[in-house]
C-alpha cells in the first residue's frame, strides 16, 4: 500500500463523494440499484481520480448508510491501495444527500477541521454542489466521461497545492 501524506495546512481537505464520483460504475439514475451486496462487490473506482486525491487529506462524504463503512473502505483500499483518512456514513433513516452532507459539515468536519479550513468539495449531486456553496466551498465533480473532473466552466485535472 502506498503511503499517506498526512494534512498540510496549507493544502485543502478533499470532500469526496462516494456514488458517481468515486465509484466508477454507479446505477444509472433512475435506474433500479442491485442489492448493495452485489453492488459493492462490483464496484470498480476511477483510480486516476484516487491519484489526484492521494496527497491530499480526504474525508470520504457519503449518503450510504453507515453499516457499509467497513465493507466500503475494505473493497476501496482493496481495488486502489489507498483508503481516506476519514469517511462519514449516513445514519441509519437518512435518505436526503444534501441534509446528510451538511449534516457531517457541521456536526464532523468544521468540528474537526474548523469552518475557515480550506476545502475542495468533488460532489455529484447538484443540490448537494448548492450546499456546499452556502458554506462558500468550492465544488469540482467528474465529467460525463468520466476521465477527469470540472466545475462547470473548466476542466480542472491538477488540484492546488
Amino acid at each position: 500500500m502506498k503511503q499517506q501524506k498526512s494534512h498540510s495546512p496549507q493544502r485543502p481537505i478533499i470532500l469526496l463523494d462516494l456514488n458517481y464520483t468515486l465509484v466508477a460504475n454507479s446505477p444509472a439514475h433512475g435506474s433500479a440499484p442491485k442489492r448493495m451486496e452485489k453492488r459493492l462487490a462490483d464496484e470498480q473506482y476511477r483510480q486516476w481520480l484516487v491519484e489526484l486525491v492521494q496527497p491530499y487529506s480526504v474525508i470520504l462524504m457519503t449518503a450510504r448508510p453507515e453499516t457499509w463503512i467497513i465493507k466500503t473502505l475494505a473493497r476501496i483500499e482493496a481495488q486502489t491501495g489507498w483508503r481516506p483518512q476519514h469517511a462519514c456514513f449516513a445514519p441509519i433513516g437518512w435518505w436526503n444527500p444534501p441534509a446528510i452532507k451538511q449534516h457531517f459539515l457541521l456536526k464532523r468536519v468544521f468540528p474537526l477541521h474548523g469552518e475557515r479550513a480550506r476545502y475542495i468539495a468533488m460532489e455529484s449531486n447538484p443540490r448537494t454542489r448548492i450546499m456546499y456553496a452556502r458554506h462558500e466551498i468550492p465544488c469540482l465533480w467528474v465529467t460525463g466521461e468520466g476521465t477527469c473532473l470540472t466545475n462547470g466552466t473548466r476542466i480542472v485535472k491538477r488540484l492546488p497545492t
